[in-house]
């Protein structure tokens, strides 16, 4: 078994623990939960070669390795003599990428969203106490991935462009360390992000309490700030300017005193006009109004009354950091194309994308290193670890392994 084969070589060096390794972040999860995972989701029933195991060291490999990766460089990766010898696959043995593609469109997404919170949950024990204290900000955003509708079996439309391309939506929410929450939207009536941001912040509002939600202008429904206010979800927003609003009380006249990089214009409790324009919302909320040097206007929502307005405008500053891991895993984690169309097969990729993202950032994080050297550096130490695995089982003689 590979995790066996890792702990086995990592008891040949005992050197003092200053950084996180490869061979660290790999054994986290053992080949034995991997089995019991497979057995209670059942997601190797029916299947001959391609288990789940299998194929999600395949993935993760493919993904990791390949600078565009696709059904073809996968297959080759599989069928390689390298990759059979460390999962314990009879040489014998091999798939075509029609095969990967058809076990893609059917096998059990289950096993891959269970795996994508078990890594969630054990890496994030890697953190110090303080970096886990600051994870209580979740940024939640989306981001579209397109492609020719010949193609792709589900997909939006976007706009009035007759290129022949339908998009898939990826609302992820992310935690400052790592994406938490996701959910994958093909239908055109969730192209309005008033739809997808709500329903990954409620998701996950049920499952982890104390948490507060940060979103861009993108949702503006009076009934959804009303729902998160009623079931105590704290948020915080941007309103658009154009938005109609009666003033409750005045919190603060800001006269433009200073609250980070911006200029406090005013502090107030409001009610926001519903959609009719005619009648307010029972909830209030509180509207921070502040300006940047420039004099543009920022429109502040939230329904946190109790921290002062730099907090909260230091809260929706921090919403760039899900910018900047969208950014990541398309330029860095091949996540800018489909290497499957088919809606299953899509969603199974984006977990395992998911799951590499969170071993290079922890890997990036405790290293010190950057996004494209923590990358570059994880490929080039798994193939040293694999490596040295190789060496160690054949004793100098390739032939034991490579025959």
């Amino acid at each position: 078994m590979f995790c066996t084969r890792i702990r086995n070589w990592m008891q040949m060096k005992k050197n003092k623990k200053k950084k996180i390794t490869v061979k660290e972040l790999l054994s986290i999860i053992s080949d034995e939960s991997l089995i019991s995972l497979a057995k209670d989701t059942h997601v190797d029933y029916c299947s001959k070669v391609l288990y789940g195991r299998s194929v999600f060291y395949m993935l993760l490999l493919g993904l990791l390795e390949s600078d565009r990766a696709s059904l073809r460089s996968m297959e080759d990766i599989f069928n390689s003599r390298r990759f059979k010898f460390l999962f314990n696959i009879k040489q014998e043995v091999s798939v075509k990428h029609n095969s990967i593609s058809e076990r893609l469109s059917v096998i059990d997404v289950g096993f891959f969203e269970r795996l994508f919170e078990l890594f969630y949950t054990q890496l994030s024990t890697l953190y110090s106490k303080e970096d886990i204290l600051q994870n209580k900000i979740i940024r939640v955003d989306s981001t579209m991935v397109a492609e020719t509708s010949a193609r792709l079996s589900k997909g939006m439309n976007v706009g009035r462009k007759k290129d022949g391309k339908k998009q898939i939506k990826y609302t992820i929410g992310f935690d400052g360390l790592f994406p938490c929450s996701v959910e994958v939207f093909t239908d055109q009536k969730y192209l309005s992000e008033d739809h997808t941001i709500p329903k990954v912040v409620f998701d996950y509002a049920k499952k982890k309490d104390g948490k507060i939600f940060v979103f861009d202008r993108g949702v503006q429904k009076r009934t959804t700030f009303e729902k998160m206010s009623e079931q105590k979800v704290e948020f915080v927003g941007r309103l658009n300017e154009s938005a109609r609003k009666e003033t409750v009380r005045i919190i603060e006249q800001g006269n433009g005193r200073r609250i980070g990089g911006l200029f406090l214009v005013s502090d107030e409790e409001i009610r926001l006009f519903r959609n009719s324009g005619k009648i307010t919302t029972d909830e209030t909320f509180r509207l921070i109004t502040a300006q940047n040097e420039t004099g543009e206007t920022y429109l502040f929502l939230t329904n946190i009354f109790d921290l002062e307005p730099d907090v909260i405008t230091l809260f929706y500053r921090k919403r760039w950091d899900i910018e900047v891991f969208f950014r990541f895993i398309k330029q860095e984690l091949n996540f800018s194309h489909f290497m499957s169309t088919n809606e299953n097969g899509i969603k199974i990729i984006l977990y395992m994308t998911l799951i590499l993202s969170m071993l290079i950032l922890i890997y990036k994080r405790i290293n010190q290193i950057g996004y494209k050297t923590a990358k570059r550096r994880f490929v080039i130490e798994l193939d040293e670890l694999i490596m040295a695995i190789v060496v160690q089982h054949c004793g100098g003689d390739p032939s034991r392994v490579f025959t």
